[in-house]
C-alpha cells in the first residue's frame, strides 16, 4: 500500500495554485481539487485534460475535482475523502472548527497522511507568537488535533490486529499520520505584495533594530517542492509495509516525516541582505531606509490588532518572522532530509524585481 490518490483543499489560492502545479506534475499522484459547492472553481487550463501541459499529459488527466457543502460538514467531508491516501489543506486557518473537521473526517476516511496549513512566519508552538496573533493558538490546536488522530487509529489498529475490532469510526484500519511544513515569511509573495516592507516600486525599505537578524524564509515553489518530499516519502515507506513474504526480509523506509513539524526554506538571510540584493537588481542605488525599533513597533501593532486592524495583524507576523525565523538551527530542520537546497537570493529577488517592474 501506498500514497497515490491526494486531495488538495484551497487549490485556487495563492500558495494552493502552486501546490497544484506541482502536485500535478509528480507522476506517481493523483490529484482531487476539494471544493465549496458555492465556488465556481474550475481547474486551470494548463490542467485541463484537453490542453494538457507539455511536459505531464499523464498528470493533466489525473486532477479532478470534488465539492462538498459550504460548511465543510464532517458527512460531506468524509463522502469526499473516500479512498484519498494523502490530504494537504491550503485554506486559511481563520476558523479552527473547519480545519479539526477536516482532519477528524481524513482519519476517518481512512487517509494515511495529512499536511495541515500550518505553513508559517513563526513557528506555532511559539508562546510568544501565540500571545500576539491568535492564529498561532489555532494552528497549535490543529497540530494536537492530528497528534490525537494518529495516537487513536495507531490504537485501534493495533486492537484490530489482535482481533477485538478498532475503534468504531476510526480510520478504517489503516493508520493516520501528519507533517507540518513550517517555512517562513511567503517570500517571492511577500516582497510582491509589501508584506515584507520593502517597497520595490518607491525604493523604500521598513529595517527593523539593525537589520541584521537572520530569517528562513522560502518562496511558494519551495514550499510546494518540500509538500511534493514529504508525501514522496510517506509513499515510499508506505510501499514497503508488510511486502515481504513468509520467510523473508525486506528493508523498511524509514520515515523521518511522520508526526513532525518540519522547517524548510529558500534561504535564511537578514533584512539588510534582501536590500543589498533589491539595491543590485533595480540598478545600484541605495534605497530610501526607515529604521523601526522591533519592540515599539511590536506594541504598536499590537494595540492596532487588538483593536480590529487587520493591517497591523500582519505587522506582527512581518515583525515575529524577521527577528525570530531562523530555522537553520532547530530540531526538525528539513533540508537534508527532504533532498532540497537552498536557492540562490540575487536570482529569486531579481526574478521578483522584473515581474513587478513590467506590471
Amino acid at each position: 500500500m501506498t500514497i497515490k490518490n491526494v486531495a488538495l483543499f484551497g487549490a485556487n489560492g495563492n500558495l494552493g495554485t502552486v501546490l497544484l502545479e506541482a502536485l500535478a506534475r509528480t507522476p506517481e499522484f493523483h490529484v482531487t481539487v476539494i471544493k465549496r459547492a458555492s465556488s465556481p472553481y474550475t481547474l486551470p487550463p494548463s490542467l485541463l485534460s484537453s490542453s494538457p501541459p507539455p511536459t505531464s499529459t499523464a498528470a493533466a488527466a489525473a486532477v479532478s475535482v470534488r465539492t462538498v457543502d459550504d460548511a465543510l460538514s464532517t458527512p460531506s467531508l468524509e463522502a469526499a475523502l473516500a479512498g484519498q491516501d494523502a490530504v494537504v489543506v491550503s485554506i486559511p486557518l481563520r476558523d479552527a472548527a473547519q480545519h479539526l473537521r477536516i482532519a477528524d473526517a481524513a482519519a476517518a476516511a481512512g487517509v494515511r497522511r495529512l499536511v495541515p496549513a500550518d505553513y508559517g512566519s513563526c513557528d506555532s508552538a511559539s508562546p510568544r507568537a501565540q500571545e500576539l496573533v491568535p492564529l498561532f493558538a489555532r494552528k497549535t490546536a490543529v497540530r494536537e488535533r492530528l497528534q490525537e488522530l494518529s495516537a487513536a487509529t495507531a490504537a485501534a489498529a493495533g486492537e484490530e490486529g489482535k482481533g477485538e475490532g478498532g475503534e468504531e469510526g476510526i480510520g478504517k484500519g489503516r493508520d493516520f499520520s501528519w507533517t507540518s511544513i513550517v517555512c517562513g515569511h511567503f517570500f517571492d509573495w511577500g516582497l510582491r505584495r509589501g508584506f515584507l516592507h520593502f517597497d520595490i516600486a518607491a525604493r523604500r525599505a521598513d529595517v527593523l533594530d539593525h537589520g541584521r537578524y537572520r530569517s528562513s524564509t522560502a518562496t511558494l515553489g519551495r514550499v510546494a517542492e518540500a509538500v511534493v518530499a514529504v508525501l514522496r516519502r510517506a509513499a515510499a515507506a508506505a510501499a514497503t509495509e508488510g511486502e515481504a513474504g513468509e520467510g523473508e526480509e525486506k528493508e523498511q523506509v524509514a520515515d523521518e516525516t511522520r508526526n513532525r513539524v518540519l522547517f524548510v526554506q529558500s534561504f535564511c538571510v537578514s533584512q539588510l541582505d534582501v536590500l543589498a540584493a533589491l539595491e543590485r537588481a533595480t540598478g545600484g542605488a541605495a534605497w530610501d531606509v526607515s529604521r523601526l525599533e522591533s519592540e515599539a513597533f511590536i506594541a504598536n501593532r499590537k494595540a492596532k490588532a487588538d483593536a480590529g486592524d487587520a493591517a497591523a495583524v500582519e505587522d506582527l507576523v512581518f515583525a515575529l518572522g524577521a527577528i525570530d525565523g531562523d530555522w537553520e538551527g532547530r530540531d526538525g530542520f528539513a533540508m537534508d532530509l527532504l533532498g532540497l537546497e537552498n536557492e540562490d537570493l540575487d536570482e529569486v529577488v531579481g526574478r521578483v524585481v522584473a515581474e513587478q517592474l513590467r506590471a
